[in-house]
């Protein structure tokens, strides 16, 4: 399938709904030492470690992207993200005849000529409204019944995007719940260990709240006032804590915070070309190199590994060495993914076709050498290592110019990639 283009809309709750693959309805995760279904942790979400199979497409880790599910809110929400969103509609509609303008309505109404409440934003997360009340707090609930009473018709007279959308949506009244794999559990060679997620603690405090809101219907107003502004809290905290008022800020991250900043997912995961397996340090010049040849020292070798496959032509020898207790392979990888470590492993290990091994470098291994900034592909070349003692990688001299290197005027931090 060929992606010509990707658009990003408003989820409305029946597609939230549509494409939930379990509803969430406890705040247990475990029961008799397994997953509960219903909750945070239920199969269906995905496979949670390296090991078996998802219940719901009977894939593994590496094959299942993950399922979605969802969660019925007690009342409708805030989302922080679209407060601006919401603020600009209540100001361009009618919350009498349901009129809807492309500007700011203003005091009244141009087509039932209604005094209209004045809307202001007191921070990212607080709406004003000031009507014959007085000037208040507005509440998500109140928001979204005036929200609903636009009629969709007078929605897309204003909208130059002509998919179908209502500013109803804007208002969480379904959760939406991140699979297994975007809020992974701790795991040790493979296998679960017992730990949560950042994004699963908070859900999980979502749905402690929220299910004890639940039991609050026969309340008086003020605890279910308050119990509605600690789930609106709590959510506000699962999206995005940035914009919280105070101290408001805990240690756990939010999925705002996953997603932006240097080291999130864009701009650390997505744009940025850093990855495993590299070393970094000075350069220095070494004529009795060959020109195909970079110096790697010893230090650098022995720390990091390369993954060496196993198949018809290296079973042989990476046989013997896992026999041998070589000292220079690390781990053995299987085709499951379970990962030795050699040092606890006892006696002989049956290899098959597929496995492979992390051992440290050795000469001849080829390398990639890169010198930052990377301007143009002669930035980044692949030599053959050769282990030397010292703590400076070495390269001839005649390998300088398409690095722009040198040794006169500067020291030269400069990275090399092992595959």
């Amino acid at each position: 399938m060929n992606i010509d283009k990707i658009k990003f809309d408003v989820l409305s709750p029946a597609k939230i709904r549509q494409i939930s693959i379990c509803e969430v309805v406890t705040d247990e995760l475990y029961e008799n030492g397994q997953p509960k279904h219903g909750g945070l942790r239920d199969p269906r979400f995905g496979v949670a470690g390296r090991r078996g199979r998802c219940t719901a497409c009977n894939m593994t880790w590496s094959e299942c992207s993950g399922h979605f599910g969802h969660f019925e809110l007690p009342c409708p929400l805030y989302h922080v993200g679209w407060m601006s969103e919401v603020l600009w509609w209540l100001k361009c509609s009618c919350k009498y005849c349901g009129h809807v303008s492309d500007k700011y309505l203003g005091k009244k109404c141009q087509h039932c000529q209604k005094s209209l409440p004045h809307f202001t934003k007191k921070n990212a997360t607080v709406i004003h409204i000031k009507d014959e009340q007085g000037v208040r707090p507005l509440h998500a609930v109140e928001a979204f019944q005036m929200l609903q009473r636009l009629e969709i018709q007078q929605v897309q007279k204003v909208r130059k995007n002509k998919n179908l959308f209502h500013p109803s949506w804007l208002v969480l009244t379904v959760l939406p719940i991140p699979p297994n794999c975007v809020r992974p559990a701790p795991t040790l060679d493979g296998d679960q260990v017992r730990g949560e997620d950042d994004i699963t603690r908070r859900l999980l405090y979502v749905l402690r709240i929220a299910l004890s809101a639940k039991n609050t219907t026969d309340e008086n107003s003020v605890v279910r006032s308050h119990s509605r502004e600690r789930l609106q809290e709590a959510i506000h905290m699962y999206i995005d804590q940035r914009k919280m008022p105070g101290n408001a800020r805990a240690t756990q991250k939010s999925i705002s915070e996953r997603l932006v900043g240097k080291e999130g997912r864009m701009r650390g995961s997505l744009m940025g070309k850093r990855c495993n397996y590299t070393a970094r340090t000075v350069i220095t010049g070494d004529a009795q190199l060959d020109m195909r040849e970079v110096g790697v020292p010893r230090l650098v070798a022995e720390t990091l590994t390369v993954i060496e496959h196993v198949n018809r032509l290296t079973y042989d020898k990476i046989k013997q060495m896992v026999n041998a207790q070589d000292k220079r392979v690390k781990y053995i990888l299987r085709k499951d993914g379970t990962r030795l470590d050699m040092k606890t492993v006892q006696g002989q290990v049956q290899l098959q076709v597929g496995d492979a091994i992390e051992r440290i470098l050795q000469d001849g291994d080829p390398v990639l050498f890169n010198r930052q900034p990377s301007l143009h592909r002669m930035s980044i070349m692949c030599h053959r290592a050769k282990i030397l003692e010292g703590k400076t990688f070495r390269l001839n001299l005649s390998c300088t110019t398409p690095y722009n290197a040198d040794f006169v005027r500067k020291w030269t931090g400069i990275g090399v990639f092992f595959f």
